[in-house]
């Protein structure tokens, strides 16, 4: 269609997606480049005809008649034109260098023909018979010399009817550089004589001289014509075979590269095959992404759909303005809002006076716009009430500013419950603030957010270093209590409220204080956790309640410990009355004598046991540490206790292992004789009681276990408290004053072990299990100690002869020095007894070297026992200041007996002491041993 339309110098330009190559032969490139292609000149319908026609062609030889009269209109200019070509035009043939025929004009049937079962225009093709060869030449010559080539006297056939003249004209059209030929056949006629017609000799002969030359010219111009002829067909071959030989040379390169192109071609078709499926892949999901697409814009249809109508029914203020502030839309709640009319969309806000005053809102909206940030503000009608207006961008779905959206909030009823609020809060915080207990508020990260004023001066810190500070960092950590910490956890995780926490500190500013916490969790509409601690000083009331519960565990010792004192001294009163209002047999006397000794030793164990409880209060009680092979200690502890387990037959069963630790020998087997002790007393006749010694991580493990009465659990804890007892009661079965298990506490953990009791329950027995850690000996170590058992000696016992020993006794007390002297001159001794020092040093000074032996009392009136150790060691040996001194004495302490020796004394002996010992250390000390 764009060839048959298109002008012969009328030009195509076609677009970058466009080709031709469906149509190469119908155009011929003007420039390639940028698309623009002419007009091919194609075999169309003759313009003339040059056949004869059914119709009517006149004749110059037989003139018809032209009719007068026509039914149709005519040209009488182009009916001139068509007669003048019928008759003048020679036959010609317009070719295009690939030698297709492109348009013939008039019958060329003598000197073209038809191949048959082909329908191909190519002329050389079509040529008949002898008219090939010129033609081929003609055609070539006029090629490649661009010039008009004429071939004269062409004889095709044998015959005159034949000849003809061959004229070729190469031209190229204009905005074309396609070339083409026009091939004219001038047909001679027969009538002319031919140029290669020779004359016979006959006839030679017989003409006449002119008529020879002119003969002669005629043959040497076809010889001429022939020669040119012959030397154009000898060229045309020449170049025929060198063409050949290219065409068959570049025929060889096209095969190899067809050769490899078609290697490459199925490459590129497997390519082709697989970017094949490719493209039917991406085309199923071109598919499948075209329906998604169809799918979207129907959803996106309906969602604009549910936009209008959800912004057509929603009851919230929203107005839509654009980048100049003008109406884009706006919803019926503002339209009522802002007096809005539709015809209002398009309008400048500011141009418009509705409830708002407009100017406000101008500056907030055009910094939205700068920003890009959401800015929120309240805002007020003209009738007072109350808006929470928001402005953010409008953003478009490429994420473009195209203007700003207005939403508009009714918080009129907020305000006003935020007013009643504040009022009520203020309220609040009036009466939080004149109440005097301190109060805290903290956030869920423990954090104070708000505290009353009776809290800042309580604690004496600033409101400044308070709020928003974390509890447990307030005040340098003050508050950083473990207990603390776990109960606020606790208030947090479970929910749960705490009354009466009692949390014994030392504060910072304030001191040890008790605090009673009491703390809940504070619900919140807003669903934030907050605590509220009310925190009551309890100090004063704690002290006062300590000081009751002393009080009244005082009473209770005392009232005890006159129990306890009472009994053995109403026995020993009784014996000693029921001895002088009556004579007893020797049978009485020694169960009085016995008793006399049994309640004394009783009265002894509760002093030191009183003793202790005293020293452990003050502190001074001391240790001396020393190796010490822990199973030789049980074992003399077992063997102390040996006789009471016999009497009560209960059986006692060590498993003992040697464990060395480092300690106070005597302290520590207090300890063991304590425990064996309440073993045995709280275990029934024909029970059973173990003691264990072991070594469990890297400790000595001493447990001793028996088949008593038990523990009951509520009591458990409160076993080793001092003045404690099970059983207080008038009733009690058991005597003591509630220090044994306190004093043995104390005494392990000086030691730096530790004691604990266990118990299932009443009647199920108890275990006292306490460790001790182990002794590594240094290189250079002390002998480890062997422990003593003290046991009473009696006169029958030998001891050493005290005969002939001058020994001088002082004390102040006569009830002590007479039963004292009585016992040593009992066993030979001479006894010289005063009750100061001033005495013992005037008997000194009178008798010097006669006493073997001095025994003083640190307690003297005026001057103590100190001042005579002192006065005597500043005496001479001769005038008997090394004489060998013992300290009796009811001072007991570790520093009293340290005293004692520094001051001068040998030994220490505390009072209630056995004669029968103080016998056996005199005989020591004047060497009769």
């Amino acid at each position: 269609m764009f060839h048959y339309s298109l002008n012969l110098t009328g030009c195509l330009v076609l677009g970058t997606a466009e080709s031709i190559k469906a149509a190469s032969n119908l155009f011929a490139p003007v420039d390639e480049a940028c698309k623009i292609y002419a007009r091919k000149l194609s075999l169309s319908n003759p313009l003339f005809a040059f056949t004869a026609t059914s119709g009517f062609v006149p004749s110059l030889h037989n003139p018809q008649r032209i009719p007068e009269k026509r039914s149709i209109p005519f040209d009488l200019a182009r009916e001139v034109d068509q007669l003048i070509a019928n008759r003048y035009m020679p036959l010609s043939v317009m070719v295009d260098e690939q030698m297709q025929i492109l348009q013939m004009r008039g019958d060329l049937d003598l000197y073209l023909k038809l191949t048959p079962s082909t329908t191909e225009l190519n002329l050389l093709s079509m040529a008949r018979e002898g008219l090939v060869t010129p033609l081929r030449t003609a055609l070539y010559q006029a090629k490649t010399e661009n010039v008009l080539v004429r071939q004269e006297d062409i004889q095709m056939e044998q015959g005159e009817r034949a000849r003809l003249n061959l004229e070729v004209l190469p031209f190229r059209p204009a905005l074309m550089n396609a070339l083409y030929f026009l091939v004219l056949f001038n047909p001679i006629s027969p009538s002319a004589p031919a140029s290669n017609t020779f004359t016979s000799s006959a006839t030679v002969e017989n003409l006449e001289p002119a008529d020879l030359a002119r003969e002669l010219v005629t043959l040497r111009q076809a010889l001429s014509a022939a020669t040119q002829r012959e030397l154009s067909a000898q060229a045309h071959l020449q170049a025929m075979m060198q063409e050949q030989n290219q065409l068959n040379q570049n025929l060889r390169i096209a095969n190899e590269e067809i050769l490899s192109s078609n290697e490459e071609l199925q490459s590129t078709n497997e390519e082709l095959q697989t970017a094949k499926e490719e493209i039917q892949a991406t085309n199923e999901e071109l598919s499948t992404t075209n329906e998604e697409l169809r799918s979207r814009n129907l959803q996106q249809n309906r969602d604009n759909s549910d936009l209008n109508n959800f912004i057509a029914s929603i009851n919230i203020p929203i107005v839509m303005l654009t980048n100049d502030l003008k109406i884009r839309r706006f919803t019926p709640t503002a339209q009522r809002l802002f007096n809005f009319i539709p015809t209002d969309i398009g309008r400048p806000l500011t141009d418009l006076h509705g409830n708002f005053d407009v100017s406000q809102l101008e500056p907030m909206i055009l910094e939205v716009l700068e920003t890009l940030n959401t800015k929120e503000q309240e805002i007020q009608t003209e009738a007072g009430y109350w808006y929470s207006i928001r402005i953010r961008p409008y953003r478009t779905t490429e994420n473009q500013i195209d203007g700003v959206t207005l939403l508009l909030q009714d918080i009129n009823a907020l305000k006003r419950y935020t007013a009643s609020l504040e009022s009520a809060r203020n309220y609040t915080e009036a009466i939080v603030e004149t109440v005097q207990i301190p109060l805290v508020v903290l956030d869920a990260d423990l954090r104070v957010n708000t505290a009353n004023r009776a809290f800042y001066e309580t604690f004496q810190v600033s409101e400044a270093e308070t709020i928003n500070t974390l509890l447990f960092e307030l005040s340098n950590g003050q508050w950083d209590i473990p207990e603390l910490r776990s109960m606020l956890n606790g208030i947090l995780a479970d929910e749960l409220a705490v009354q009466d926490f009692e949390v014994n500190h030392d504060f910072e500013q304030i001191g040890q204080k008790n605090m009673l916490f009491n703390g809940c969790k504070l619900y919140r509409e807003d669903n934030i956790n907050m605590i509220l601690l009310v925190i009551l000083d309890v100090t004063e009331r704690t002290a006062r309640q300590k000081a009751e519960a002393a009080n009244r565990a005082k009473d209770e010792f005392l009232s005890n410990l006159s129990h306890e004192l009472r009994n053995p001294l109403n026995s020993l009163l009784a014996w000693v009355q029921l001895l002088r209002n009556r004579d007893c047999d020797k049978a009485t006397v020694d169960h009085a004598l016995e008793a006399f000794e049994q309640n004394g030793r009783l009265l002894n164990y509760l002093i030191e046991d009183i003793l202790d409880a005293s020293r452990i209060a003050s502190g001074k009680l001391q240790l001396n540490s020393h190796p010490i092979d822990l199973s030789l200690l049980v074992q003399a502890a077992l063997d102390s206790v040996n006789f009471s387990a016999v009497a009560k037959n209960i059986q006692l069963v060590s498993s003992l292992s040697s464990i060395s630790v480092l300690g106070d020998a005597e302290r520590l087997q207090q300890v063991l004789g304590n425990l064996l002790s309440n073993a045995i007393k709280f275990t029934p006749a024909g029970g059973r009681v173990d003691i264990t010694l072991s070594q469990v991580d890297q400790q000595a493990q001493i447990q001793v276990s028996d088949t008593g009465i038990g523990i009951p659990a509520e009591l458990l804890p409160h076993i080793f408290e001092r003045f404690y007892q099970a059983d207080s009661s008038t009733t009690k079965t058991n005597q003591g004053l509630g220090l044994g298990l306190a004093i043995v506490r104390h005494l392990i953990e000086l030691h730096g072990g530790t004691v604990q009791a266990e118990s299932l329950g009443e009647g199920q027995g108890a275990t006292l299990t306490m460790r001790l850690p182990l002794y590594v000996p240094p290189p250079t170590s002390p002998p480890i100690v062997e422990p003593t058992v003290e046991t009473s000696l009696d006169a029958s016992q030998n001891l050493p002869s005290l005969e002939g020993l001058q020994i001088l006794v002082v004390d102040d007390q006569v009830d002590v020095l007479l039963p004292l002297q009585f016992m040593l001159e009992t066993y030979g001794a001479e006894v010289v007894a005063v009750t100061t020092a001033r005495a013992a040093l005037s008997a000194l000074n009178e008798s010097p070297n006669r006493y073997d032996v001095l025994i003083s009392d640190l307690g003297l009136p005026e001057e103590d026992g100190y001042f005579l150790i002192q006065q005597v060691r500043s005496l001479s040996a001769a005038a008997g200041g090394q004489i060998p001194a013992i300290a009796l004495t009811g001072y007991a302490s570790k520093a009293e007996q340290q005293r004692a020796i520094k001051a001068g004394f040998q030994m220490h002996m505390a009072k209630p002491c056995d004669l029968v010992q103080l016998g056996a250390i005199v005989a020591d000390l004047a060497k009769r041993t």
